[in-house]
């Protein structure tokens, strides 16, 4: 009986441990809104929200993407649109990568070359992002010394 209780409480502890995140775990997630707006069946307008983990250094640059398609008879529509800052001059950063804040992004997107336009109704979309730090290497000049992104599969979101 000893040993039974002493097996389920060891098979108990290492299932914790095997399960338990450590402390430094990263916290890097996309989440994309349900719906997006579409205007004039060609601007897409999706919101996304990003949450970073800090990284040392000096951030530098950041940016998301989405892509998204969707059934037009018997043709497929696509889009891609993005959205980039580089930390130069005046410029704020897009991403503020603490492990808590939640970014709020808006990414317009436009069908692509050859691409028909979009309908309201069911459409696919994924989105990733990407942020970058790094130390001067002289005027003009960053040399990347961390990076860290993230990015979801395609799921299924509203256009109205």
């Amino acid at each position: 009986m000893r040993f039974k209780l002493a097996t389920a409480i060891a098979i108990g502890v290492l299932l914790v441990a095997a399960t338990a995140t450590p402390a430094n775990a990263a916290t890097n997630r996309i989440r994309v809104g349900s719906s997006g707006t579409l205007t004039n069946r060609l601007l897409i307008t999706v919101s996304v929200t990003i949450v970073c983990d800090p990284l040392p250094d000096t951030p530098f640059d950041s940016g998301a993407a989405v892509s998204l398609q969707q059934a037009a008879g018997e043709h497929i529509s696509a889009a891609n649109g993005s959205v980039y800052n580089a930390f130069t001059g005046p410029n704020a950063p897009l991403l503020t990568c603490d492990g808590v804040t939640q970014n709020a992004v808006v990414i317009e997107a436009v069908p692509n070359s050859g691409s028909g336009p979009f309908h309201g109704g069911q459409a696919l979309v994924s989105a990733s992002f990407s942020y970058d730090t790094g130390i001067s290497c002289g005027p003009g000049c960053v040399e990347t010394t961390n990076s860290e992104g993230g990015s979801i599969p395609w799921l299924t979101i509203s256009l109205h």
